[in-house]
């Protein structure tokens, strides 16, 4: 899948998904006022059929059509203006709310229509109803008009379970977001995946291309039966050939041996080594090494002492690894120090150069595999993007760290940490 339509997928998924939450955050808000309004309105017809119960045991008629009063969504007051039996008021309470399947506690109050005073009160505790004797005898208000006043004191008035639907459809909402963000994730992690093989093909090609040519060309050469007569020359071709075929064995060695790395198998052959004299050796080897460039290389070599236990063969490629990634991004002159110090019981083996630098977003993907710091569709820096992800297999097998700092157009320092011989 090309770049641009993985943006153009990406780009219409979040409308997508933000447009599918705005439609999805209404129609629950529709919910929730339908479930209020339905409410209010069962709330209402329950305490108009209380009022109605009260007229007709004590034979009075309605001063107004709706003797219900709302205050607030929590408070309502009826206008029953006759006496009031506090145990009918609870009977009546009780069976109109079970009717209309509220089951929310209920507070009600009466009160007097000629002072507004409070005469009595209690508490319906629907959702666990009190055990209450039932030889206990509530108050008759005879006398003088009343009126009372019903409150649902815990909140939210609207309970969950009204809206089943809606919560149903808000999980399945949230499963398809979750689930389109991960296969974002897979088409992302994919595509990169594929740009790293991509670039390692285009990589392999390009190392393999050179030798091979080469040793074409010499072939045809040696193919004329008057290269006997030149024994030096063909003798130089020969050497070239070898030269060539040793080389692309490397390349070959370097593929066969991923698996083996990122499987750990490979053996460690721990020995006393002196890490200055290895770094002197590669500093030798690397200043006599046709880089194409001006080399130079300094050593500051402080520690003191300077001996670990590691394989000699890995530590060394580890240096030149590292030193050789040096040399390869600091355009046409490569300046590198490479120094060491101690640090309690710790050797810090530092490799900075003053080369090209890593940009930050780059600098944790730089030790994996097939990873390389893109420099743009050039190939003016050879490698399949393995040297550093040797150089970290090697240094966890040895249990040690190694840190990175680099600044765009300044340079980049490697630090190796390693444990002192005891």
């Amino acid at each position: 899948m090309k770049g641009n339509h993985i943006k153009i997928l990406t780009i219409f998924g979040i409308l997508a998904i933000i447009s599918i939450f705005l439609i999805q955050i209404f129609w629950v808000r529709q919910a929730f006022t339908i479930s209020e309004s339905q409410f209010e309105h069962n709330i209402t017809v329950a305490l108009r059929q209380v009022a109605e119960k009260i007229a007709v045991k004590n034979k009075t008629s309605f001063l107004q059509h709706n003797p219900v009063i709302k205050v607030n969504p929590r408070l309502y007051v009826v206008q029953v203006n006759s006496e009031i039996d506090a145990s009918l008021l609870d009977h009546f309470i009780n069976t109109s709310f079970d009717y209309f399947n509220i089951n929310q506690d209920v507070e009600y109050s009466i009160y007097s229509c000629e002072d507004n005073k409070l005469v009595y009160c209690n508490y319906i505790q629907k959702k666990k109803p009190l055990k209450v004797a039932s030889t206990l005898v509530l108050p008759k208000f005879e006398g003088v008009d009343y009126y009372f006043s019903v409150s649902f004191p815990n909140s939210p008035i609207i309970s969950m379970h009204n809206i089943p639907m809606w919560m149903m459809t808000s999980g399945v909402l949230i499963f398809l977001v979750l689930f389109f963000i991960y296969a974002l994730f897979v088409v992302f992690a994919q595509k990169s995946v594929t740009q790293v093989q991509r670039e390692f093909i285009n990589n392999m090609t390009h190392e393999f291309k050179t030798p091979l040519s080469t040793i074409s060309v010499i072939q045809q050469v040696i193919s004329d039966p008057d290269i006997v007569k030149t024994p030096q020359r063909l003798a130089t071709y020969a050497q070239i050939i070898g030269v060539e075929t040793r080389r692309l064995n490397d390349q070959v060695e370097k593929v066969l041996n991923i698996s083996k790395l990122e499987k750990k198998q490979f053996d460690l052959h721990l020995e006393d080594i002196d890490v200055h004299e290895i770094i002197d050796q590669v500093v030798y080897n690397l200043t006599h090494t046709d880089f194409e460039k001006i080399l130079d290389i300094r050593t500051d070599l402080k520690a003191l002492p300077h001996i670990i236990a590691a394989d000699r063969v890995h530590f060394n490629n580890v240096v030149c690894n590292i030193t050789e990634n040096a040399v390869k991004y600091s355009g046409n002159e490569a300046r590198i120090v490479i120094s060491t110090q101690n640090f309690k019981d710790k050797l810090y083996i530092s490799i900075s150069d003053k080369g090209e630098g890593i940009e930050k977003k780059e600098l944790k993907k730089i030790f994996d595999k097939f990873y390389r710091v893109s420099t743009g569709n050039t190939h003016n820096v050879k490698g399949f993007g393995l040297g550093l992800f040797y150089v970290k297999q090697i240094a966890d097998a040895h249990k040690w760290k190694i840190n990175i700092q680099s600044k765009l157009g300044i340079g980049t320092d490697f630090i190796i940490i390693a444990d002192l011989k005891k």
